[in-house]
């Protein structure tokens, strides 16, 4: 929707000085004039204040949905209940925002409808104007109001009824156009009305086409910020999704390296990447998560470290079981303790039992069965310690495999499992990252370790050393100024040489001033208590000013200017800067600079062809836009790309894959080409390349298609 703003200021500066005159022209309109004036000036005031109102709230709200996304995503990723807060109240925000723009629009329109009130008025001024021309010779009032503007401010509020009707009824593409047409019709016929009406039809036609133009440029600049906003989304997502990859992955690889540290510890070295990699597989073809895995597998080891083969088919046997009766991995991580317990004590005792039976797996059932007791016989034999634990964890992992085999199966069929299998495969292809990360980082940090762990180190720390004591004399001069000028002032004490002879003769007439407004303050006065005060205060301003103009401060400014001068001169040296730069100016660009095709560069004869991968890094930074070529056929590296033109008449060696065509076809093709650049010699100097005359080139064409000077 099109915004009421900045038209009114000029609609007033323009109308007040007319309707004056028009009020001079004849006495009797002058009490309507001034009061149509007047409202104008009302309007004015107010559609300022609004329009300044909103423009301040459309910047919060975009400041605000940046901080909405922000937090979102740190709640996303800490889920934490700080991150939660920042999000309620970043949200909590935008709705108030939300609530006072809607309540602005809502003061907007209501100041439109006095406006359109004011505009009726205007209508029955006009009425009684034309009955006194009618008796009279003078210019008709209606002229006078074109030169006015009234009627643009008719064209105004017809706009704003055009943005509503037409939006509600066409959207936002369709009202621009209508209500674009419509205000320029209605301007150009202000402006026509000079010539009367064969003017003001001729205005409005004109003006017509123009408000036409001006709408269907503002749906192609909305429509090109849309497309901008859409492809500079995607490409923040792809970054985003690429550090998170690298994050998931190197944490992952990281876990996994512990793991393998683990594992070789329990079950040998070498069975422990084996036994990893079955995990890993297990993990990828059942609802169970690899974290929850390696859980299961510590608990299992400590009674079956020595057969890793009957530790997946445990894990297999708990995960069926845990899956039939819905129980969560740390139940199975309790369940799979319980079975290595019994297993290494060799008692199953009812403690290691019920770990079992409150999960609903009916282990007493399973010993009964296989053992021809009733439970009741089984209860009693468990308290007399009857029954060998590693016979009881054979019996209970053949009862859950008869049981429950193949729950998991099913399991992972359904949604949640599909989710937790797909979780797997994601992060197995995401631990790949951290795996080409991590040793090669790894090599970098030791050789980090070794540098500062050695001389660097040594050099740094006494560097550090160095900083720290010069900030601490800094300091402790800073306060030395401090102290013995509020001493000079408040005690009668003498100052040291780092107060020159006038700053000592300030100090002094300040202590005769305090000297005096402590006698009057003893005598009652309460201003003399605060000019007392003010002493303080002044003796304290005098020390700073003091300690910032010494030698030694005066120095460190000036090394620092030093400083920020190198750093902006060995940036303007280095291009860092300057990529940088031509990204963001890339991230700029609308939909028209697809649609832009700068389609040749021509490399003068004489200087040194370019090199394929050079003129390929060029074809890739411009989008296509810039394809570096040869004119001629002599020797270089640049015929290999193709021939723009054929020089002369003779016989030519063409590569694989290369495509000829007829003089008609390339001229014809050739006028079709948006843009040519032709270098006719060499005017870059001596000693230049190819390679850089065509990087200047690409830099140049870059900055100019960016600022719109192409197209």
């Amino acid at each position: 929707m099109a915004e009421e703003v900045g038209i009114v200021m000029k609609l007033y500066d323009e109308v007040s000085p007319s309707l004056k005159s028009i009020t001079g022209n004849s006495k009797a309109f002058d009490k309507t004039m001034d009061e149509l004036e007047e409202s104008l000036k009302a309007y004015d005031k107010a559609q300022t204040t609004l329009t300044e109102r909103m423009s301040n709230l459309k910047k919060a709200m975009a400041e605000n949905n940046v901080q909405v996304k922000e937090a979102q995503k740190s709640y996303r990723k800490l889920k934490d209940e700080a991150s939660k807060g920042a999000l309620d109240a970043a949200i909590e925000e935008q709705v108030r925002l939300k609530r006072e723009m809607n309540e602005t629009r809502a003061a907007i329109d209501s100041n439109a409808a006095a406006y359109r009130a004011l505009y009726q008025e205007a209508g029955r001024a006009v009425a009684a104007e034309s009955r006194f021309s009618n008796r009279s010779e003078g210019p008709g009032l209606l002229t006078a109001l074109g030169k006015a503007g009234i009627l643009n401010m008719a064209g105004d509020a017809a706009g704003e009824w055009a943005n509503a009707l037409a939006g509600s009824a066409l959207g936002s593409q369709g009202a621009n156009l209508f209500s674009g047409a419509l205000s320029g019709a209605v301007s150009g016929a202000a402006m026509g009305s000079l010539a009367g009406a064969p003017g003001m039809a001729v205005g409005a036609a004109i003006g017509g086409i123009a408000g036409l133009a001006g709408g269907a440029a503002q749906n192609f600049q909305n429509e090109d910020e849309a497309f901008k906003s859409y492809y500079n989304g995607l490409y923040e997502e792809q970054k985003e999704a690429a550090s998170q990859r690298l994050e998931s992955g190197i944490g992952t690889a990281s876990q996994w390296e512990l793991d393998a540290i683990a594992f070789n510890q329990l079950l040998g070295s070498g069975v422990g990447d084996r036994y990893l990699s079955d995990l890993r597989e297990m993990a990828a073809s059942t609802p169970m998560e690899y974290a929850d895995l390696t859980g299961m597998s510590r608990a299992l080891a400590t009674g079956f470290g020595d057969a890793p083969e009957r530790m997946l088919d445990l894990m297999t046997a708990i995960g069926d079981a845990g899956s039939a009766v819905g129980v969560t991995a740390s139940d199975m991580t309790e369940m799979a303790r319980a079975m290595s317990r019994m297993q290494s004590s060799g008692k199953a005792t009812l403690e290691f039992l019920n770990i079992f039976q409150d999960r609903g797996v009916d282990v007493i059932g399973m010993l009964g069965e296989a053992m021809g007791k009733t439970q009741g016989e089984i209860y009693d034999m468990i308290s007399k310690g009857e029954i060998n634990g590693q016979n009881a964890a054979t019996i209970i992992q053949q009862g859950m495999e008869s049981a429950y085999g193949g729950a998991m199966d099913l399991m992972s069929e359904t949604f949640s499992g599909l989710t937790s299998t797909l979780q797997d495969a994601i992060t197995e292809i995401n631990v790949a990252t951290g795996e080409g990360y991590n040793p090669v980082r790894s090599q970098g940090m030791e050789e980090e370790i070794a540098a500062y762990g050695g001389a660097l180190g040594d050099a740094l720390k006494k560097l550090n050393e160095i900083e720290g004591e010069n900030a601490a004399r800094d300091q402790n001069m800073a306060e030395r100024y401090t102290r013995e000028a509020l001493s000079a002032v408040l005690l009668g004490e003498k100052t040291s040489y780092i107060f020159d002879p006038e700053q000592q003769a300030a100090l002094e007439e300040m202590r005769n001033e305090f000297i005096d407004a402590s006698l009057a303050y003893e005598n009652g006065s309460r201003e003399a208590g605060d000019k007392m005060a003010d002493l303080r205060e002044e003796a304290i301003t005098l020390a700073t000013a003091a300690y910032d103009s010494s030698d030694r401060v005066l120095a460190l400014e000036e090394a620092e200017r030093d400083q920020i001068a190198a750093i902006r001169d060995n940036t303007q040296a280095l291009n860092g800067w300057r990529s940088k730069y031509q990204t963001e100016l890339e991230k700029e660009k609308g939909g028209a600079s697809s649609r832009l095709n700068v389609t040749e560069v021509d490399i003068p004869e004489g200087i040194e062809g370019i090199s394929p991968e050079k003129a390929e890094e060029i074809y890739r930074r411009t989008g296509g836009q810039v394809d570096v070529r040869r004119k001629d056929n002599t020797t270089g590296s640049g015929a290999a790309y193709g021939l723009s033109r054929v020089p002369r008449d003779g016989l030519y060696y063409l590569h694989q894959d290369e495509r000829v065509q007829t003089a008609q076809e390339a001229r014809s093709e050739k006028a079709r080409t948006p843009l040519q650049i032709t270098i006719t010699g060499n005017t870059f100097g001596a000693g230049v390349t190819a390679e850089e005359i065509a990087q200047r080139l690409a830099d140049a064409i870059e900055l100019k298609l960016a600022a719109g000077v192409l197209s």
